[in-house]
């Protein structure tokens, strides 16, 4: 579609940077199209109006680009797209939650609305949702494991010179006392460092 919803019935303004082929030499780092080029024109400027655009490249397939004046353009089927309603989606259950979002409701269901207000939760890797409990300047490190919705707590390394942690699993307020009161339990994994796993 060459003309966008917004122009449908009433003339597209007239581009403030229409496309000459006397421009100052230059390549797309997108596309790979010279400036003043039949690519170039068909890349960078509006289908409707012909203005130059503000954001995008419809040369790459990817990303959508803008115009000033009819808005967003699908790079890869070159139609008009609506203008983005973050509030609409997450109205109608369109957003999925973050993974913040998750990990905080799984924790006020573990340890209750108190605690989980006190977690942070900070970087994620492909297997783990890491963060920590900290009040009034102490803290507990915690993880999430993403595949079983676990918790595990930190507790240092006992071994001589080790900065590791071992880690154990936690699914109440009380497991979180307990490793903070007396360190890790019997069902700790070996320290993440040296690999010792010392007897209780």
């Amino acid at each position: 579609m060459a003309t966008c919803p917004s122009h449908q019935h009433t003339r597209p303004p007239a581009p403030q940077f229409p496309f000459t082929r006397n421009q100052q030499p230059g390549v797309c780092k997108g596309c790979g199209n010279q400036a003043g080029t039949k690519g170039d024109r068909y890349a960078h400027y509006c289908l409707c109006c012909g203005e130059h655009l503000t954001a995008g490249c419809l040369g790459t397939g990817r990303e959508p680009a803008r115009c000033p004046n009819c808005g967003r353009i699908d790079s890869g089927t070159l139609e008009f797209l609506p203008e983005p309603d973050p509030i609409a989606d997450l109205l109608s259950g369109r957003i999925e939650p973050s993974v913040e979002y998750l990990a905080g409701q799984l924790a006020r269901v573990a340890f209750g609305d108190q605690v989980a207000h006190y977690i942070t939760w900070s970087w994620q890797d492909r297997e783990l949702h890491h963060g920590h409990l900290a009040v009034s300047g102490q803290q507990i490190r915690l993880r999430l494991r993403r595949a079983d919705e676990a918790f595990e707590a930190a507790s240092p390394c006992a071994a001589d010179r080790c900065r590791g942690r071992r880690w154990s699993p936690v699914a109440s307020a009380a497991d979180l006392l307990a490793v903070h009161t007396h360190g890790p339990s019997r069902a700790a994994s070996p320290c993440d460092r040296c690999g010792t796993a010392p007897n209780h």
